[in-house]
């Protein structure tokens, strides 16, 4: 439904065992994020069918002195509720199985404490880069251990390899076997997937494999949590990215945009100081072109050369023209941000991730800063800012001077 919770339903139908058993389950599963990488996942599945006596031609003796069984078909209510807690791309969970059961023909009956099932599952998601098919893959390994009452404890370990187009799974279940399943998404919305259960436990072999159909319909496009570096986010239509999640006020984010813009314009003041007078006539050219190139040739020897120099970084200043290939955007944005050349290494639309990834830059000793863009709801992570396209093109094509080996590209801010 969104990047927090999300429904499900399904046909069930069981065969085997002393009873038949034909209905559906409903599932909804909402996830909380109580801080920078912490999670809480909580769920239920809420399962209604109707049972009745597998074989109906045995018939029990009154006199057996054993409880008597009802003949007559009947309707069940079972719940089973869920917990995830995550850490990062950890992942640690636990399931309880027949929480709850209501038998509506026959009255409250519900099954006790003896008859619970309990699952706990731990799981680590392993980003794994790749291009074209396997762009924005990832493998999650997950060990289950499971208590079946009467039974001897259930253990297992099943791998996924997943990426937005398609997913491959196997594993292994010490009671049953091996399992082994596939599956693809169609259109970035329809995913459809098979899993087979192979018996090869010593008191199953003879039993047939086991065959699960799934298939689903994303409503939003998946905001992947396992998604912290992207490019394409401009490529994605507006209404797919997900709603951002203000942990600061818009005060407050005004207040730290205005305090950052401070800061550069600081900086540039100081810089200004230490440069000759250029750089003062440079700033008064637009009041007056004509004192400014007075004042150029006043104070230079080689004025012919300096006022070229000038004329031609105002061209520039104007109009630039992208390189074939060169990724480049300019535009005229809302925020108070200091105009010049922005060299940019990520954009996101939920702050938390783009405060993951500030914090992975700056823990190899980079000093990322950001900008939020309100048209595009995008928050702009970058390392420097340039008075020119030049100098900008001169970090990016150095890679930052040999200090950021990923894709960087230019995006310059445009005075209003």
């Amino acid at each position: 439904m969104n990047r927090n919770s999300a429904f499900g339903v399904g046909f069930l139908q069981q065969n085997t065992g002393l009873f038949l058993q034909t209905g559906g389950v409903l599932n909804y599963a909402y996830a909380f994020d109580l801080g920078q990488d912490i999670s809480l996942a909580m769920g239920l599945n809420l399962l209604g069918f109707r049972q009745e006596l597998a074989d109906d031609r045995f018939q029990q003796s009154p006199g057996a002195g054993l409880p008597q069984l009802n003949n007559e078909p009947s309707f069940v209510l079972q719940a089973a509720p869920g917990i995830q807690f995550g850490y990062g791309n950890f992942n640690l969970g636990l399931a309880v199985e027949n929480a709850l059961e209501y038998n509506l023909t026959e009255g409250d009956q519900n099954n006790g404490s003896d008859e619970k099932i309990f699952l706990g599952s731990t799981s680590l998601v392993i980003p794994v880069k790749g291009s074209g098919l396997f762009e924005e893959g990832y493998i999650r390994p997950m060990v289950f251990v499971k208590t079946v009452p009467e039974l001897d404890t259930q253990f297992g370990i099943n791998t996924l390899f997943s990426t937005d187009q398609f997913w491959i799974q196997g594993g292994y279940h010490n009671f049953f076997g091996i399992s082994g399943g596939l599956g693809g998404t169609f259109f970035g919305k329809f995913s459809f997937g098979v899993l087979i259960e192979i018996a090869t436990s010593a008191d199953l072999e003879a039993a047939d494999p086991s065959f699960e159909i799934v298939t689903s319909y994303h409503f939003r496009a998946p905001d992947l949590r396992r998604k912290i570096v992207g490019f394409d986010i401009e490529e994605e239509p507006l209404a797919e990215i997900p709603e951002k999640k203000k942990k600061l006020s818009q005060k407050e984010r005004k207040a730290l945009a205005e305090a950052q813009a401070q800061k550069e314009k600081d900086s540039l003041i100081m810089i200004a100081n230490r440069k000759d007078s250029v750089a003062m006539v440079q700033r008064k050219a637009e009041e007056d072109e004509n004192a400014r190139i007075a004042k150029v040739v006043e104070r230079r020897k080689d004025s012919l050369e300096e006022i070229a120099k000038i004329q031609a970084e105002r061209v520039r200043e104007k109009s630039v023209i992208p390189r074939e290939g060169e990724r480049f955007e300019e535009a005229v944005i809302s925020e108070d941000v200091t105009p010049g050349f922005y060299l940019i290494v990520n954009a996101f639309g939920t702050e938390r991730y783009l405060e993951l990834f500030v914090k992975t830059l700056s823990e190899k000793g980079l000093n990322p800063r950001f900008f939020y863009r309100t048209d595009r709801q995008l928050n702009y992570v970058y390392l420097e800012r340039y008075d020119s396209m030049q100098e900008a093109r001169k970090a990016r094509d150095s890679k930052f001077f040999g200090k950021y080996s990923e894709t960087i590209w230019i995006f310059r801010v445009r005075e209003q």
